[in-house]
């Protein structure tokens, strides 16, 4: 019965795999979030705080900024809000996570302390 259900499974889950249509070389070295938003791709590095929008078909570089938290972070996550045209940085320091915000153009908004308020 275990065999039937691990054949069963193996068929289902061949049978619903996509293709990979292209594969992008990364903009940075140490990629630690990715986003889509605005027709483009974002790339979040989490060493040297930089956030990339690239042309989604080519990889090439649109435009870039560093991010900038006054909270020393490493930025683990990346976000894109369409409703607010903001992309969204998020990192945690000890035990507090951080959002920061940015317009696409890497115009520091603000903040947000996920854990103090």
């Amino acid at each position: 019965m275990r065999k039937v259900l691990l054949v069963l499974f193996i068929i289902a889950a061949a049978a619903s795999a996509k293709a990979i249509i292209t594969t992008l070389d990364a903009p940075d070295t140490n990629i630690s979030g990715l986003a889509w938003g605005d027709g483009s791709l974002w790339a979040l590095d989490a060493v040297t705080d930089y956030v990339y929008e690239l042309d989604p078909e080519t990889g090439n570089i649109i435009s870039s900024f560093y991010v900038y938290h006054p909270v020393t972070i490493t930025p683990t996550g990346l976000a894109y809000s369409e409703n607010h045209n903001m992309v969204l940085c998020g990192g945690w320091y000890n035990t507090n996570g951080y959002v920061y915000k940015y317009s696409p153009t890497g115009s520091y908004i603000g903040m947000i302390d996920m854990c103090g308020g």
